[in-house]
């Protein structure tokens, strides 16, 4: 028995990785679809790469497969590589052989040799990539009880409208790359993706508005039958705030309408002021299918230097020095201070600062999310490079 892990070489071999993928949740013995939600994926995503598919080839045959979906994110203003996740699927008659895990530790390879900084993935089997480095990150959802809703206004001081993608394209992207372009987290996504996104992730077209004030669309907001998905404002204006509050208003309104009972969105701060605004109660909780794995520390801090740099430049600590050992269970990195410049180097013997974290909590320093009662966070140091911050991935961006 001959077995390899690579990726495929031709459209035989992609076809028959997609028939894996589509196995793992609809298996169909009429075989390869070429309307098929995978297939449609591949064929319309703008940053696929052939090489990204990795795959288990069992005597030439694929036995089981794993699709990488580049994505540029924002962390803060920094734009890094991160490698999605996604598509994984076993060939019925290859299933419980350990090909699965095998591809992962192929994929490993691949990311960290292939210049992606960060890997991201949704799973609810977290065991089964935690054995290849991935850790669960825990996010924070809210729920709203639709049943238990105060009376809802109509919006009056904004008109309201199904989106147009043909007329309101051009609108929608401004206000989204503007509302987005700081916030850690969300895609970086250009015009073909724009286009392209919903012919393999649908939107329903009812559940998709946006909100006018005097002609100009200041808020869109889309839906999905149980969730708030997106939502994009002008930011810093008073106007934008409350047409956000009306679009919300009008989506629970509709779902209310159409018997549904519980709306669940992911708990950024945006939504926390509209619900408090609006007075809509709801109740939190807390979500375990996000995993992230660093695939390249130094990469991932080297592009985040001029911001750290600046963050450093406009603080108190303008004129630290010193040296910052970050240290978790797969790599070490330092960040070595002098004279306003940061250099990122493999290890020191005498750091300042010695931190030995889990790979969790790395994450959420630089994503900006580790608790107050953290160790570290006694440094205010760390606190200037890595201040407060929210993680936020948009789910129509999900892969």
């Amino acid at each position: 028995m001959q077995i390899t892990y690579r990726a495929p070489e031709n459209i035989e071999e992609l076809n028959d990785s997609i028939y894996c993928s589509m196995c793992a949740f609809d298996w169909s013995e009429e075989g390869f679809s070429d309307d098929h939600f995978f297939s449609r994926i591949v064929k319309y995503d703008p940053w696929y790469n052939l090489s990204n598919t990795r795959a288990c080839f069992v005597n030439g045959q694929v036995a089981s497969v794993v699709v990488i979906f580049e994505r540029p994110i924002r962390i803060g203003n920094t734009i890094v590589k991160m490698g999605g996740l996604g598509s994984v699927g076993t060939h019925p008659d290859h299933r419980k052989k350990g090909y699965s895990s095998q591809v992962l530790l192929d994929t490993v390879n691949y990311l960290e040799t292939s210049s992606f900084d960060l890997s991201l993935l949704f799973t609810g089997i977290n065991e089964h990539y935690a054995k290849a480095g991935w850790v669960t990150y825990p996010v924070t959802f809210r729920s709203i009880d639709l049943p238990k809703l105060p009376t809802l206004k109509p919006a009056i001081e904004v008109s309201i409208e199904r989106y147009n993608a043909k007329a309101n394209l051009p609108a929608v992207m401004e206000i989204y790359d503007q509302f987005n372009q700081n916030r850690t987290g969300t895609t970086v996504r250009n015009l073909t993706y724009w286009h392209n996104q919903p012919k393999w992730r649908g939107q329903a077209p009812d559940l998709f508005w946006v909100a006018r004030k005097e002609g100009r669309i200041v808020a869109y907001l889309k839906g999905g039958s149980k969730d708030i998905l997106e939502i994009g404002y002008q930011p810093n204006t008073k106007t934008g705030e409350t047409a956000l509050n009306q679009l919300v208003q009008h989506f629970l309104q509709n779902r209310m309408e159409i018997g549904q009972e519980t709306i669940r969105v992911e708990d950024y701060m945006e939504i926390q002021k509209t619900l408090e605004q609006l007075g809509i109660p709801s109740s939190t909780d807390i979500q375990n299918h996000f995993m992230f794995r660093i695939t390249n520390f130094r990469s991932l801090l080297v592009k985040l230097v001029p911001m750290l740099e600046n963050r450093l430049s406009k603080s108190d600590l303008s004129t630290w020095q010193g040296e910052i050992r970050l240290q978790y269970e797969l790599d070490v990195q330092t960040l070595i201070i002098s004279d306003g410049k940061i250099k990122i180097r493999p290890r020191t013997d005498t750091p300042n600062i010695d931190l030995q974290l889990s790979q969790l909590e790395i994450l959420r320093l630089i994503f900006g999310e580790l608790k107050t009662s953290s160790p570290s966070t006694a440094y205010p140091i760390l606190s200037t490079l890595f201040p407060p911050d929210q993680l936020l991935h948009w789910p129509t961006d999900n892969f």
